[in-house]
């Protein structure tokens, strides 16, 4: 099945072949750019040089029509359009396969639109929020932060645990993990950590892979309780 893109240069090809001049004003003409434009806004490829070019070639001139060479400039860089998407397309799918769900359900957008700082402050505000609602419905009252953190994880009197904390290895466990999800909160989603900050899109990945695995810990710990007491 040919990709959105494809179609497109087939329009352009199907165009050429006609040896008449393309007018602006030509149905398949009308349909090509309202086709690439929709789908190239849609897919966030509109701050690439090759889209410049092409826009810039799309706009009307005096005479109404696209000339035979603005046609095959507009082919060669719809060709680097597509394999600008394709290599996104792939790394959606990575993101998919590695990014937790709950995180990737606000963040997602952020991150593919190149909002780095904003797609993480939004990952860990949602581990934060998973968190104190966890806390408010198993204990009756509201904590936030880093207070939340070290009461809902605590190695002596946890709300959630992560396993059998009877034991030495169980404590350490408890222990490490409500240091790493009250850091996080500490460092990361605290505001005022992204003040006058520039995260570059590999930084900001990183950083949602850890919220995806505080994510995945919560579901851990939920599952663990679950089984203690259906063993009760």
């Amino acid at each position: 099945m040919k990709s959105i893109i494809e179609i497109c240069m087939d329009i352009i090809r199907d165009m050429l072949i006609e040896n008449k001049p393309v007018t602006f004003s030509s149905p398949n003409y009308i349909k090509f750019k309202d086709m690439i434009t929709k789908y190239v806004y849609e897919r966030n490829l509109d701050n690439t040089l090759e889209w410049n070019i092409i826009s810039d070639l799309m706009i009307y001139t005096s005479n109404q029509t696209l000339s035979s060479i603005s046609a095959n400039t507009i082919l060669i860089n719809l060709e680097k359009i597509k394999r600008l998407d394709l290599k996104q397309k792939q790394e959606e799918v990575i993101y998919d396969n590695q990014i937790h769900s709950l995180i990737s359900n606000v963040c997602k957008k952020k991150f593919f639109d190149g909002h780095y700082a904003d797609a993480v402050e939004s990952a860990f505000k949602e581990v934060n929020s998973r968190c104190k609602n966890i806390y408010k419905l198993r204990k009756g009252e509201e904590k936030d932060g880093s207070d939340l953190m070290n009461n809902l994880f605590s190695p002596n009197n946890p709300v959630l645990r992560f396993e059998d904390n009877s034991t030495e290895s169980g404590k350490n466990v408890q222990l490490g993990y409500m240091q790493i999800f009250s850091g996080s909160i500490i460092g990361i989603r605290n505001p005022k950590a992204h003040e006058n900050q520039v995260l570059n899109k590999e930084s900001a990945y990183q950083r949602l892979i850890l919220a995806s695995l505080l994510m995945s810990k919560i579901d851990e710990a939920e599952e663990f309780e679950n089984k203690m007491a259906g063993d009760k």
